[in-house]
């Protein structure tokens, strides 16, 4: 059951157009990282969507192998991060659907297509908007239950210096959620210098002011989407979703120059690395962030360290 070619050419000729509308239509997406995943997100579904319709394969073998699914539950992601309710999941896929209805309609002389062609089309693309917003629902039930289980954990698991997440929580939930949830990031880790010898000669209270403004200096100039924890006794993570070194450097100068700058100040070694491209994994990239942590601490000075 295949639709006429010229309706699938026109939804891909289209496709800068119909996600206009659609951006229109749904309104609450802006210029942040979540707003302009979704955006890219949809554009593939909708790609997907004249994949699908041009191929004689019924809906059930619309999954394809489990790639919908899986483009569906990171669509779920956003839509959660946008501050999406279930009814706004529906619209944003129904919505979706109208505007490719109305490009096609536009677009297409539909009057030299036979009854029975315009059907299967609309039929078709029912069909599968039916089986997505089925499929968002699901994810985004799950993807609010894992953010709920979240709240959960961090309500247990911070540190009472500083106010962050602690290791466990970094090590254990907020770096395997960063892996699993973007395709690129960094983490950046921060040793304060001389914190040892400090402890040491009984300055515990400057040993926890020290800490403590890094926590905050660090919260304040990482971007609204990093995520900050308390990694060691003087050493302080952030994870910058959608970053790359030179991006983790800069926060790093920063951070470094703010610390240093009053009368006050104190020195930090910063070590950085990026997923994917200095681990594949969440244990690889912590690796090769203390790594150049650890070098960093060598060279001395207050330096910063890219992972090699």
């Amino acid at each position: 059951m295949e639709t006429p070619p010229q309706i699938v050419d026109r939804i891909r000729q289209d496709l800068p157009n119909i996600l206009t509308s659609w951006k229109e239509k749904r309104g609450g997406l802006g210029e942040d990282e979540p707003s302009g995943r979704m955006v890219a997100r949809m554009e593939e579904l909708t790609t997907v969507f004249a994949g699908f319709l041009e191929s004689s394969e019924g809906v059930e073998g619309f999954n394809r192998g489990g790639e919908i699914r899986t483009l569906v539950a990171r669509i779920a992601d956003d839509q959660h991060a946008l501050g999406r309710d279930a009814v706004g999941v529906i619209e944003d896929f129904s919505v979706l659907r109208r505007c490719v209805w109305l490009s096609v309609e536009g677009g297409v002389d539909l009057s030299v297509a036979s009854g029975s062609e315009v059907a299967r089309f609309f039929v078709k693309l029912l069909q599968a908007s039916d089986w997505v917003t089925e499929q968002g629902l699901q994810a985004f039930e799950e993807t609010a239950m894992r953010e709920m289980e979240r709240a959960l954990v961090r309500a247990e698991a911070t540190d009472l210096v500083t106010g962050l997440p602690d290791r466990e929580q970094f090590n254990r939930l907020l770096l395997p959620t960063a892996v699993r949830d973007h395709e690129k990031f960094a983490v950046l880790a921060f040793d304060v210098v001389d914190f040892t010898e400090t402890v040491a000669e009984g300055n515990l209270g400057r040993a926890r002011d020290v800490l403590r403004r890094l926590a905050e200096t660090v919260v304040d100039l990482a971007p609204e989407t990093a995520v900050c924890a308390r990694f060691g006794d003087d050493e302080v993570c952030v994870i910058l979703p959608g970053s790359n070194s030179e991006d983790a450097y800069r926060v790093a100068e920063r951070v470094s120059e703010r610390l240093a700058e009053d009368p006050d100040g104190f020195e930090v070694d910063a070590g950085l690395a990026e997923y994917p491209a200095h681990g594949s994994n969440a244990s690889e990239l912590m690796t090769e962030t203390l790594k150049a942590l650890g070098m960093a601490k060598r060279v001395g000075g207050g330096g910063i360290v890219v992972a090699r």
